[in-house]
């Protein structure tokens, strides 16, 4: 890897040892916060074997802050929107990215499982590093810019529905994935899908994904430092992926930088203050949190609103007609993002159902109050887009794919985007708090490349969805995975459709 000092352990660093501040009652018993009477090793069991289960019913059970485990990390579950506003946007100075882990005498580590592969890029660094990265390569995802790789969205799209046969049975969420590859390698690196450099990342992220998730825990360090296989093929495979992305920027800066893809807009960011260029290893972190941004999240999220398609006819049947009365046969365009409110309001209402970031971490930097609660610095706090977005305080029958409840013909825009329909609301109800939905997180933190993500989204969405319609396969349980995002256990078999534009739904239209 490019940063030979830094270990895989994906520790960024350390705190001095501190007692844990006691915490007022809230309902729990001895001056705790409320959370499961078991131990910390069966707490930890737990939580590995089912994350999005025991999450869903610590929130249900304990209230805005459950305690989710004492070591060796001193975790929280938080579900209060309030609370997770004042985490991400007006009280963010008190928290910090990363869990804290408690280690021998005390010894506390600030872990990022993300730096296995992304180094020190937008997603995991910190402070002022953050602060000056975000401010350079905020100007990349400008309106304009997103608006110049719309048609790359849709025209990789329909290539992608040209190979599908009528009938033929798909793993969906491998395709999602490959063409969302597809799409982030012309628009990052202005390659094709068959070139070299795009194998090479393909078989880095394999690797390096499931690796991210365990890197947090104790001892992944000296496993990973062990000559296993697994081990010895992550470290081949990013060592790789370091050399070809070294490779291209070395091209590009030979070639004088002058194009259009978001690697050599990356080249030619300068500081707007001393005005001096990021450096080579800076530039492949950013790269690469901007390949996984784009790539990965996105490929989850249109898989899993096929997956929601495919079992709800009815919104189905109102989405095709959306499309066929507003493209009447053409491939869409950046101009029918705000045409398209449903289409815009389908894949909003996937993202809450199967959020592609499930969970965030943070910790505190110091005592603070959370939701009644008295935390000590150093406690873990983990908001779960997965729990949040199910609550029914804030969702009525939580479990439905309703897109129609974020159609409101007086709604302001949804704030992270600046291209959906002004018809769908961010929150979909003015009594609905705002963090009630946070797929993108929140403040200066928020998912740089959303707009770019969501504008993605619904013209692929748009592209497929006006030919092709996908039938589940009987018998087959779809389970969802929380690794580092939220995929399909064992992918996403369908059955693809074909229909023609303005055709009646049923069988060889939609599913039926």
């Amino acid at each position: 890897m490019s940063r030979d000092s830094q270990p895989p352990s994906a520790t960024i660093s350390s705190l001095p040892a501190r007692r844990p501040a006691r915490l007022p009652a809230r309902g729990g018993a001895g001056g705790q916060t409320p959370g499961p009477a078991v131990g910390p090793v069966e707490a930890i069991r737990r939580l590995r074997a089912d994350p999005l289960g025991r999450l869903t019913e610590l929130g249900r059970e304990h209230g805005p802050v459950a305690r989710v485990a004492s070591w060796p990390v001193s975790a929280y579950l938080v579900t209060d929107p309030a609370a997770i506003a004042d985490a991400l946007v007006s009280g963010h100075r008190a928290y910090a990215k990363g869990s804290v882990r408690q280690g021998p005498g005390g010894r506390r580590t600030v872990v990022q499982p993300l730096t296995l592969l992304l180094g020190q890029g937008l997603l995991t660094s910190a402070g002022e590093v953050h602060r000056q990265q975000r401010r350079l390569i905020q100007p990349l995802f400008h309106k304009q810019r997103i608006a110049g790789y719309a048609d790359t969205f849709a025209a990789v799209a329909e290539k992608t529905a040209d190979g599908w046969r009528d009938g033929q049975r798909l793993d969906v969420h491998a395709e999602m994935t490959e063409m969302t590859l597809a799409i982030v390698a012309r628009t990052l690196f202005d390659v094709d899908l068959d070139s070299e450099v795009v194998e090479i990342v393909r078989t880095a992220l394999d690797l390096a994904m499931p690796a991210a998730r365990r890197a947090s825990l104790p001892g992944f360090a000296t496993m990973e430092r062990l000559p296993t296989r697994a081990s010895r093929r992550r470290r081949v495979a990013l060592t790789a992926l370091d050399r070809s992305i070294h490779d291209m920027i070395a091209a590009r800066r030979a070639a004088g930088t002058t194009g259009g893809d978001l690697l050599s807009l990356l080249l030619s960011a300068r500081d707007p203050d001393t005005g001096a260029p990021m450096g080579d290893s800076q530039i492949r972190d950013e790269a690469l949190t901007l390949l996984l941004a784009g790539h990965e999240t996105t490929a989850n999220a249109l898989a899993w609103t096929f997956h929601l398609l495919g079992g709800n006819q009815e919104v189905l049947t109102r989405l095709q007609a959306e499309l066929d009365q507003v493209l009447a046969g053409r491939r869409p365009t950046i101009d029918d993002l705000t045409r398209l409110p449903y289409s815009n309001a389908v894949l909003t209402e996937a993202m809450r159902l199967y959020p592609p970031v499930w969970a965030m971490g943070r910790h505190l930097v110091e005592d603070r109050e959370v939701a009644g609660a008295r935390l000590p610095a150093g406690a873990t706090l983990i908001f779960s887009q997965w729990v949040v977005h199910r609550d029914e305080r804030w969702w009525p029958h939580p479990e439905r794919f309703d897109p129609g409840r974020w159609i409101h013909s007086d709604s302001a825009p949804v704030a992270s985007t600046a291209f959906v329909s002004p018809a769908v609301s961010p929150a979909g109800s003015p009594t609905r708090p705002r963090f009630a939905y946070f797929p993108f997180g929140g403040g200066p933190r928020q998912c740089i490349g959303n707009s770019f993500a969501l504008a993605e989204g619904v013209l692929a969405l748009a592209s497929i969805v006006r030919s092709w319609s996908f039938t589940p396969v009987p018998g087959v349980d779809i389970v969802p995975q929380p690794q580092v995002t939220l995929r399909p256990r064992d992918g996403l078999p369908m059955v693809a459709r074909r229909r023609s534009p303005g055709t009646p739904p049923g069988p060889g239209g939609a599913a039926a």
